[in-house]
């Protein structure tokens, strides 16, 4: 049968095939890499994929890999008497389930973790068994943007998933659905900065594009740009804050990888966890230049 380039070019147009094929890629990273990562990453120590960051009293490196967390089980602690116990609890883009157990230790809480990734999730319940909390932590193999029967949750959050998202308005959209009056949305992540818009430095444009192609980001917006997509959901931003100075850049191990990227670049081969280390150098050097900011952010569901 002979090639049809118009058919070819108008399924590439598809909206909702380029999503899924998105997510596939998405999907194919993580069920990749999670084992290596949960196996060899200094983040294991904190049973998470996550970056350290060395906030305001840290000292140690499980410390540096906790301080999200304990950032959201603080936020979630603020609107504990608005709800009944247990405080119902949804992990947008779980990884293999840490933020959920470090919340589930420490109060009484019905979570429930979202992710792609089917090797993440076997990693989350194996973790949840062994910690003893299969009973209140539960994870669902499913999409963010298209989720299945959660009921309402009265607090949701996305730790270093938000930009894996194809569509920033729908997963505001898709997480306010759950949310009850007072319910409250939290997402930590990389924004893109004003000065990176404005950006035309080649070596600026380079790496945000590894960014996005080697880690597969689809919602790299700025945080402005997130409170507009907010409000239209029915959210408003109650706080802001960027952690980005709390990030340890250009250690040992990342001056190593950018030394192999930089000579592996030219060659012919291209695999997940080789994304990741391109990905890895790419996000670092554009935190450096100021192209991306780290941020915490915090919505609460309007009346």
């Amino acid at each position: 049968m002979a090639a049809n380039p118009k058919a070819d070019a108008e399924i590439l147009m598809d909206p909702i095939l380029e999503e899924r094929r998105f997510l596939n890629e998405v999907r194919h990273y993580y069920d990749k890499n999670t084992r290596r990562f949960a196996r060899i990453h200094k983040s294991a120590v904190a049973k998470a994929i996550h970056r350290e960051v060395w906030g305001p009293c840290i000292q140690t490196e499980k410390e540096a890999f906790e301080y999200v967390n304990a950032l959201v089980l603080r936020a979630i602690n603020e609107v504990c008497d608005r709800f009944p116990t247990p405080m119902r609890v949804l992990d947008l883009g779980c990884g293999i389930g840490g933020t959920l157990l470090y919340l589930a230790e420490r109060m009484v809480l019905d979570g429930i973790g979202i992710t792609l990734s089917r090797v993440g999730l076997n990693i989350a319940e194996s973790l949840a068994c062994e910690a003893g909390l299969a009973g209140r932590c539960r994870f669902v193999e499913a999409n963010y943007l298209d989720l299945p029967d959660v009921g309402d949750r009265y607090v949701a959050y996305a730790i270093e998933s938000f930009l894996h998202g194809p569509d920033p308005a729908r997963f505001f959209q898709s997480a306010a659905a759950v949310m009850p009056v007072g319910a409250r949305l939290i997402i930590c992540d990389d924004f893109v900065t004003e000065h990176a818009q404005q950006n035309s430095d080649r070596k600026g444009r380079r790496y945000l594009n590894d960014f996005r192609r080697r880690w597969h980001v689809g919602s790299l917006i700025t945080t402005s740009q997130a409170e507009g997509y907010g409000v239209h959901a029915g959210l408003r931003l109650i706080g802001d804050h960027d952690l980005s100075r709390y990030l340890h850049l250009r250690r040992p191990c990342d001056r190593t990888i950018a030394a192999l990227v930089n000579i592996g670049r030219g060659l012919p081969f291209r695999s997940p966890w080789w994304d990741s280390w391109v990905g890895g150098h790419a996000i670092q050097r554009c935190l450096l230049m100021g192209l991306v900011q780290y941020h915490f952010l915090v919505f609460d569901k309007a009346a």
